[in-house]
């Protein structure tokens, strides 16, 4: 292929794939066949960070040259920062002013920011708490089911409501509240403004500073997406059609076969933030004549868009998200964690059965086997390793490893993280652990580690700074 040159406004824009580096990839890889090469990409919140070291692994050692990005969610972030440039070398330094960004994240909120009513409600509580009934008796908290009365814990269980217990802000609080506003006086006043706050924001976070920083300070800018010649799509649902759609690199949205259902373009900052909108944590952006919410919803990972509509043959999907993921000891620590458990709980047979497909229609498929962290987990010691698994997990499928150590590792790498970062922990217990994960990667095959694991053993709970 040729290079083409368009000019939009008085400034020369490349357009095309790169001939050479298609020629390239034939000498460097004998035996392996042509076509179009793209990537798909998953939602999963922090765990993107499994992503970006899977992306480091196709950039830095296959040197893929992808055409095409399909994203949703956490996925649509990373997608829109490669998409930057069909230039494979500009995407892999998108990459890491990606990760550098990424993993100096340093808490929760900088992914999931309050509103600001809700941040008022809370400041208000002390005041509030002085002038609200005091909560009627209740019920124990759990009944034993080998009770000589079935009928009696069945009522109980009925009857408990836990949210009227203690100081704690809850939904029956909140009732509490609303029928208490006549005689709360000056209090009164503050919480009906901060209440009316609550309607208009329509959630209870937005957003972090993560997605502010990557659109408007890591010098994304929309237009360069639209004019590099890769071919975007991130995947948003409508909250009144229920349809999936998407907005490409142009700001138009499409349907799933690709054919445009709004006749104006949109600013793709917006379609970012509209992929990104978890329903019942985030609000809902409206575009055009729709609200529109979190891709997830529909297709967490979409892989049909690229094979089918965008013409990719040689698709690598990334998956952030463990199978049939557990967690028998899940502690509910507030809302935002029960709504996002239950939205990964909800999103995993859809995954299974999507990841099917993709392998199925020939795409090499990167996903994690084990869980590192949370969608809400932003340590940056956990980013890291998470970062690194993402990597050996790529070199795994894409050399094709059999009996890999690579679970192995992570997991020797986890516990060690833990017992080091446990000041109780026998100084025993430490150094076994870090002879057992030295010896780990002593016999593991080189091809799959990263470069650092020679630190590994020796790591500190303290956040390092991005590599």
């Amino acid at each position: 292929m040729e290079t083409t040159w368009a000019a939009p406004v008085g400034r020369l824009v490349r357009v095309a794939k790169h001939a050479w580096f298609d020629r390239l990839w034939a000498l460097t890889h004998p035996g392996v066949g042509g076509g179009t090469e793209g990537l798909v990409l998953s939602g999963g919140g922090s765990r993107a960070s499994f992503q970006i070291g899977a992306l480091r692994y196709l950039y830095d050692v296959r040197h893929i040259a992808p055409t095409s990005i399909v994203g949703t969610s956490a996925g649509s972030i990373v997608g829109a920062m490669l998409a930057q440039s069909l230039d494979p070398v500009i995407q892999s330094e998108q990459l890491r002013v990606l990760e550098n960004f990424w993993l100096a994240m340093t808490g929760p909120e900088e992914m999931y920011a309050e509103q600001t009513w809700f941040r008022r409600l809370r400041e208000q509580w002390d005041d509030l708490s002085e002038v609200l009934p005091e909560p009627a008796p209740t019920a124990e908290a759990f009944v034993d089911p080998d009770t000589a009365d079935p009928e009696r814990a069945v009522k109980e269980a009925l009857e408990y409501d836990p949210s009227t217990e203690g100081s704690d802000f809850s939904l029956s609080v909140a009732w509490q509240l609303l029928g208490s506003l006549p005689r709360l006086g000056r209090v009164g006043a503050g919480l009906a403004s901060t209440l009316r706050g609550a309607e208009r924001a329509a959630s209870a976070y937005r957003p972090g500073p993560i997605v502010h920083r990557l659109l408007f300070e890591s010098g994304f800018r929309a237009q360069a997406v639209r004019d590099s010649g890769v071919q975007l799509r991130l995947a948003i649902v409508g909250l009144g059609s229920g349809a999936l759609r998407y907005i490409r690199q142009d700001g138009l949205i499409v349907d799933t076969d690709d054919q445009p259902v709004e006749p104006t373009p949109f600013d793709l900052s917006l379609g970012v933030w509209a992929s990104c909108a978890i329903p019942g944590v985030f609000r809902p952006i409206k575009l055009g004549n729709e609200l529109y919410v979190d891709g997830g919803v529909r297709e967490t990972v979409p892989v049909e868009m690229a094979v089918e509509q965008l013409g990719v043959t040689r698709p690598y999907v990334i998956v952030s998200t463990p199978p049939d993921l557990a967690l028998p000891d899940f502690e509910p620590r507030d809302m935002v964690s029960i709504m996002m458990r239950s939205f990964s709980i909800l999103m995993d047979e859809t995954v299974r059965d999507e990841v099917v497909w993709a392998r199925r229609a020939g795409a090499t498929v990167i996903d994690p086997r084990i869980e590192v962290h949370g969608s809400l987990t932003v340590d940056r010691g956990l980013l890291r390793i998470n970062r690194d698994y993402g990597w050996m997990r790529a070199a795994e499928e894409l050399t094709g490893a059999e009996d890999s150590p690579v679970d192995e590792i992570i997991e020797a790498r986890l516990e060690l993280y833990r017992l080091v970062g446990d000041h109780s922990a026998p100084a025993k217990a430490v150094r076994a652990a870090r002879k057992h994960l030295r010896r780990l990667l002593v016999d593991a095959d080189p091809a799959l580690l990263p470069d650092g694991t020679d630190d590994w053993p020796d790591e500190t709970p303290a956040h390092p700074e991005p590599r």
